[in-house]
């Protein structure tokens, strides 16, 4: 594959000086680091906890859907979690990983101080009901740091699947689906974000959301969709 180009900087998710590669202009998904592989709003969410969350990886951390090590290797209280329907929430899989669905956790209340999530409200059902289960979980003044692509292009966000009560999947527009690291691989779009999204957050957690949008070429930090939010539970 070509490289579109190349420059050196410091990446925040492997901690290294490291040489980062555009494989294509589609930055978002092909800006990689060299050293650990890591993406634009990977490095963008590491950058956010490092610079705005001093002392965080002392805190308890839950991440569901992890996409990489970096945070387990430095965090001793860290855990993490993906979707696996076929076992009970709460168990685990026979290979180790706990299974939990971020509508409806197992874990008690005011369990976790951090909770992070990359790229995941888009697969959900009920994101409302995502964020307040977050919100469960967290102990008060705890944050929710997250990604989630938002189209500038798109005024009002798009809903493009449903969950029937029969337990079925009601398409309403034609099924896109990203890439998953377990299961079959493939990952269900269930909503399209646009500029309203923020508003959205707030909406459903009352709260505040802060967004932040990092470009930074030396960090490795420079794509079309890369904001890393955050909602903090009310102390």
């Amino acid at each position: 594959m070509s490289i579109l180009f190349s420059n050196q900087g410091f990446c925040n998710c492997c901690g290294q000086q490291v040489t980062f590669s555009a494989y294509g202009e589609w930055l978002r998904d092909l800006y990689l680091c060299n050293n650990c592989g890591s993406l634009p709003r990977q490095r963008n969410l590491q950058y956010v906890l490092n610079t705005y969350f001093a002392g965080w990886n002392d805190s308890k951390i839950h991440e569901t859907s992890p996409s990489n090590n970096y945070i387990q290797s430095v965090a001793p209280l860290y855990s993490s979690s993906q979707y696996l329907p076929e076992i009970v929430p709460g168990s685990q899989s026979p290979d180790g990983v706990r299974s939990e669905n971020m509508e409806s956790m197992s874990f008690a209340d005011n369990t976790f101080e951090i909770f992070i999530s990359q790229d995941v409200l888009e697969h959900v059902f009920h994101p409302r009901q995502a964020i307040l289960e977050t919100l469960r979980v967290l102990a008060p003044g705890g944050i929710h740091i997250f990604t989630a692509p938002m189209f500038s292009s798109i005024e009002k966000s798009i809903r493009r699947a449903e969950l029937l009560e029969t337990g079925e999947i009601r398409h309403l527009a034609p099924p896109e689906y990203h890439g998953n690291p377990v299961g079959d691989g493939k990952a269900l779009v269930t909503w399209l974000y646009g500029k309203d999204f923020p508003f959205l957050l707030s909406e459903w957690s009352n709260a505040p959301v802060g967004i932040f949008k990092t470009k930074d070429r030396t960090l490795g930090i420079d794509s079309e969709i890369d904001e890393v939010f955050v909602i903090k539970k009310p102390i």
